[in-house]
């Protein structure tokens, strides 16, 4: 290599698994139709599309965290699960944290449309979580009863629809004047829309409640956050969460009922003690301490939420003394 030649970041790299997959003809010495698919490649997105066959295939849309992963082995959010199931896949990349407000993209989706792409597969998935699950929604009406599991959406970031929202800078800059810029409003034509967010968390519960119409079912992911997909996950029930969303045997009773796993992880344990201190429920606080270690079957885990109780009145004295 030449002294003023850069080095290839991707030199010696297996190619991205979704790549891999398409290319294989065999497995186990089984000669297999390879999956048919495509990549194409704009400014601000990419789309990656695997098709497994004809029954369903699940749109999924990238969050703001996978925004700067320039690796190679990047893949459309969730694929791994989806090509397990058997699913075919249409993955939108997000190269720019713009909450996909990009006229190409709109152009290059309602052409998918035009084309009877989306009409090709008897069920059809939009999904994605935070910035990907406000496009999960706003896209869903170009194919018509189609299902929509949607992770802590924004129903929008235009500020005179939502004044009360103040996360998402880089989000609320961009142009919300054109199409899908109310999500809320784009959801009639979809047959299920499953909102999974923590209605504790105000501004995810006020996006939420935007949403109107006997197709929407709110699932509640208490105390959490706005990372409810990560905690799902680290529960071990996201799977299942999703694979029943999709076909349609979710129901808010039964996601409660997996939900209920929450139990073993610390991570609710001191979030749902964050709560009661902001809020100013010591004694509340105290319970939750105190029953932590049979409710969890952790020993240990009281200690550890003392110790971030301590913490809370620590910042929360320091923070008077500076006003």
């Amino acid at each position: 290599m030449a002294k003023d030649e850069k080095p290839d970041p991707n030199a010696g790299r297996m190619a991205p698994r979704w790549l891999a997959e398409m290319r294989q003809s065999d497995i186990e010495g089984k000669h297999l139709t390879r999956p048919r698919g495509f990549y194409v490649n704009f400014d601000t997105f990419a789309a990656i599309h695997v098709a497994r066959g004809d029954d369903t295939l699940v749109v999924a849309f990238d969050n703001l965290s996978s925004v700067n992963d320039t690796s190679l082995e990047r893949e459309a959010w969730g694929d791994k699960f989806y090509a397990q199931n058997g699913w075919s896949s249409l993955g939108i990349i997000a190269f720019d944290a713009n909450w996909y407000r990009d006229d190409v993209l709109f152009d290059y989706l309602e052409s998918l449309r035009d084309q009877g792409f989306f009409r090709r597969f008897r069920h059809v998935v939009f999904t994605g979580t935070s910035m990907g699950g406000y496009a999960a929604c706003a896209f869903s009406g170009l194919s018509p009863g189609a299902t929509v599991v949607s992770y802590s959406p924004q129903s929008t970031l235009k500020k005179d629809l939502v004044p009360w929202e103040k996360r998402f800078n880089r989000g609320r800059q961009q142009d919300w004047s054109g199409r899908y810029a109310d999500a809320a409003a784009l959801t009639g034509k979809a047959k299920r829309v499953y909102l999974c967010y923590d209605p504790y968390m105000r501004g995810d519960k006020a996006h939420a409640d935007r949403f109107h119409g006997p197709n929407i079912s709110h699932l509640h992911t208490n105390y959490i956050g706005h990372k409810s997909v990560v905690f799902m996950r680290r529960v071990g029930i996201l799977k299942t969460v999703t694979s029943m969303c999709i076909s349609a045997e979710m129901t808010p009773e039964i996601f409660n009922r997996l939900y209920r796993a929450r139990r073993k992880m610390p991570w609710y344990y001191s979030a749902l003690m964050d709560m009661a201190l902001q809020r100013g429920h010591r004694k509340l606080a105290e319970r939750i301490v105190k029953s932590s270690a049979e409710a969890s079957g952790n020993p240990r885990l009281p200690v550890a939420l003392r110790r971030r109780r301590r913490a809370f009145f620590a910042e929360l004295k320091n923070n008077n003394k500076e006003t």
